[in-house]
């Protein structure tokens, strides 16, 4: 039971603009994973205040939770205000880590590889689907005005572009997104998990049902990724597939750190000089050396930023930058918080290790994704704003459910 609610919050995560916008339910539909973490809370404040009533203390598994509650009401209290843009921007940085911690407190008792494989199958599953509507998309679809999302949006109000949804008369895949941007970010997702978990297979010689599972997916995948004509999809499959091959050759922690922090910095670096230097004319990347330029040079003026309420889609400010919108909003706090999350890659680095060193083939690849994904993910949130992205919440949750399984299950 638990692993069907497992699936079906990952499900009902994937197609939620599908579902809304085609039944045109009313827009407090949209709020449903807000609505439910706030149930979440409540209900974990109310077990804590009881169980400190009883128990004379707080139990141990709470603490973490609680610390996240704390620590994500005092930024909002410093950043944010009481107005609905201010909710909305703040809302894109804390419900992926609000949300994995609700979903994963749902299925808890289930064993760690239960968990992992129930969502690889899950996400394997919608790709092949949606997939297979992208498919659909590119070879019948040529105006934009036919995709799905289309009319749907514009009777909302949303001004659309046709070239973000066509390009050289061909459409741009989206399956049940609203947007082509969306939807290779999940597919790659899904490649990078595939492709982790194909290669341990091969170095621990499991051939089986699951190694063909592994394939078809990475070659599926792979296939939507090169015609979905979205470069940083392509490229970040092809440095990750590096990445993940030089990896092999390491087993220690200190030197796999330093693989990963390297791979951040050149994936992020050869971006910007090839931003810096002219080699592309489209102006929407151009722009985003500009728009560094612009929040830099305001945090001396404004150490604590903007504030929430100033940032976001049709907001005085609007960055196509996750990193951006996050310093731009609280200044001097938000690059605490960058830098506390690229140093955290070295703790994910220390909790895969021991995954890495079992005998799983499937654990092995879980830990091996991880680490090859989180510095992928940093450095995209230099030129990706990943504004209540599905991809976000997802990998999210597998890096919660690791991250927790290590600390109460193994002592």
């Amino acid at each position: 039971m638990r692993a069907l609610g497992l699936r079906f919050f990952i499900i009902l995560l994937m197609l939620s603009d599908y579902i809304i916008l085609t039944f045109h339910a009313p827009s407090v539909f949209g709020a449903w994973r807000e609505g439910i973490v706030l149930l979440y809370i409540l209900l974990t404040v109310l077990l804590v205040v009881f169980e400190a009533g009883t128990l004379r203390s707080i139990p141990r598994k709470y603490n973490e939770q609680l610390l996240v509650f704390a620590f994500f009401i005092a930024f909002y209290l410093m950043c944010g205000e009481l107005s609905d843009s201010s909710f909305r921007m703040f809302r894109s940085f804390a419900m992926p880590v609000l949300f994995a911690l609700m979903v994963n407190a749902v299925c808890r008792e289930l064993k760690l590889e239960v968990k992992l494989r129930v969502i690889f199958s899950t996400l394997v599953m919608m790709t092949f689907i949606s997939g297979c509507y992208a498919i659909y998309q590119y070879l019948t679809i040529s105006d934009a005005e036919q995709f799905w999302y289309w009319p749907l949006l514009a009777e909302k109000g949303f001004e659309l572009e046709a070239y973000n949804s066509m390009r050289e008369g061909n459409a741009r895949m989206s399956g049940f997104f609203t947007g082509t941007l969306e939807f290779n970010a999940f597919v790659l997702n899904t490649a990078l998990f595939a492709v982790c978990l194909l290669v341990q297979a091969v170095r621990k010689r499991k051939y089986n049902l699951s190694f063909l599972a592994y394939l078809l997916a990475t070659l599926f995948s792979a296939v939507l990724i090169c015609y979905g004509s979205v470069r940083t999809a392509v490229i970040g499959m092809i440095s990750a597939v590096f990445f993940l091959a030089v990896l092999q050759l390491f087993k220690r922690r200190i030197f796999i750190s330093v693989l990963g922090y390297s791979y951040f910095l050149f994936f992020t670096c050869s971006i910007f000089l090839y931003l810096a230097l002219g080699y592309t004319e489209d102006l929407s990347a151009l722009d985003r050396i500009r728009q560094w330029y612009v929040v830099l040079e305001s945090l001396s003026s404004m150490p604590l930023g903007l504030g929430f309420g100033a940032i976001g889609p049709g907001q005085a400010h609007w960055y196509d930058s996750f990193w951006l919108n996050l310093l731009a909003s609280a200044g001097y706090l938000g690059l605490a918080v960058m830098i506390g999350l690229i140093a955290f890659y070295g703790k994910i680095v220390t909790v895969t290790q021991q995954l890495r060193m079992g005998r799983s083939a499937f654990m092995a690849g879980v830990a091996d994704y991880l680490v090859i994904s989180y510095p992928f993910f940093l450095s995209s949130f230099f030129f990706q704003s990943y504004t209540n992205s599905v991809v976000l919440y997802l990998f999210t949750l597998v890096i919660v459910v690791v991250m927790y399984d290590s600390k109460y299950r193994t002592n």
